[in-house]
């Protein structure tokens, strides 16, 4: 009879505690559905290699230096597209499913991929990585804008790109560019290279690489040719840039670039911008609108401060030197990376 009881007895305090938890829920379940939801900070990029990485870590890098720390007080939910345009535009809509309080693309077809949607849900877009913000149609005016929709461009000054290489190729008369049609900030920047190119007589020879598979070919097809190779911010061809610089010294080819990354992937020199820095910019414009500031009001940055950067290692394997006044100014990077 005692065991019964004692059986009764354990069963009535099960019960009441079943019933306890059912009706009120456990103290963990209630902290947790109160605990207000972090706001989100979307990123869809839409390859991976160095440039574009190193601006999404010059983001959140200077978001954390601004206090707003991933898992702490914002959520920041990235996707990489891999350089599949279908896989971005889906990206963007996952991402927007989550309610994001802004949403950062890097790259031109990131940012194309991301405006509409981001538009029709009020969705504020910061863009960065992209030439030509205009004639990629994703904002009317630099400055004078009603969309919520800004951010950073990269466009680089024609002009100093070819003084880097006349100084390091004297008497160059044809150059080799690479890169991909489908991208509208690359066949922007082409173009106004090739007329920039003519008013110093000197001819630029295209070869097209529609995807990365294709960028070695297209290189190739130019090395017989030209007297130097250039690779503009063009993702797929950025993203190929390791077998282009291997192609570019077994021929012993000066290849320029536009983007640091580049050059400490192999490529001999750009006049560029430091990735990590423009980064930052696109979080000061995340933080601002995270505290309310409205992205119609922020204008479109450009013209930021162009750094000499320069592979001695890839100089020594092509056999051009550094005029050692000249490299008082430059930026040395690549030793760390190919060796």
């Amino acid at each position: 009879m005692k065991t019964i009881k004692i059986f009764v007895v354990l069963a009535a305090l099960i019960a009441i505690g079943v019933g306890y938890r059912v009706f009120f829920g456990s103290s963990s379940e209630h902290l947790t559905s109160a605990t207000p939801e972090l706001p989100i900070v979307a990123i869809t990029q839409i390859i991976e290699h160095q440039s574009l990485d190193q601006e999404r870590e010059g983001l959140i890098e200077a978001l954390a230096d601004a206090g707003y720390k991933d898992g702490q007080n914002i959520k920041i939910m990235y996707q990489n597209a891999q350089g599949n345009l279908g896989i971005s535009a889906q990206i963007v809509t996952q991402l927007l499913c989550q309610k994001p309080k802004v949403m950062v693309a890097i790259s031109t077809p990131s940012a194309q991929a991301a405006l509409a949607p981001c538009l029709g849900q009020k969705v504020p877009l910061v863009f960065t990585a992209v030439t030509d913000p205009v004639g990629a149609k994703l904002v009317k005016d630099l400055t004078n804008k009603t969309d919520a929709v800004t951010g950073v461009s990269d466009a680089l000054p024609v002009a100093s790109q070819i003084e880097l290489m006349k100084q390091l190729v004297p008497g160059i008369k044809t150059i080799g560019v690479v890169y991909n049609p489908g991208e509208s900030n690359s066949m922007k920047m082409v173009q106004v290279l090739k007329e920039a190119l003519a008013l110093e007589n000197i001819t630029l020879m295209e070869a097209t690489a529609s995807k990365t598979a294709d960028v070695s070919a297209a290189v190739t097809s130019l090395v017989d040719k030209v007297q130097a190779l250039y690779i503009p911010n063009d993702n797929t061809a950025v993203s190929g840039m390791k077998s282009i610089a291997l192609i570019a010294e077994r021929h012993k080819i000066p290849l320029f670039a536009g983007d640091v990354g580049s050059v400490a992937a192999g490529a001999l020199a750009t006049k560029g911008y430091d990735r990590r820095e423009l980064g930052k910019k696109v979080a000061e414009y995340v933080v601002k609108i995270l505290q309310g500031g409205d992205a119609a009001t922020l204008p479109v940055l450009t013209n930021h401060p162009l750094h000499v950067f320069v592979n001695k290692q890839t100089a020594v394997r092509i056999g051009i030197s550094f005029p050692e006044t000249w490299l008082k100014e430059a930026i040395v990077v690549g030793e760390e990376v190919r060796g």
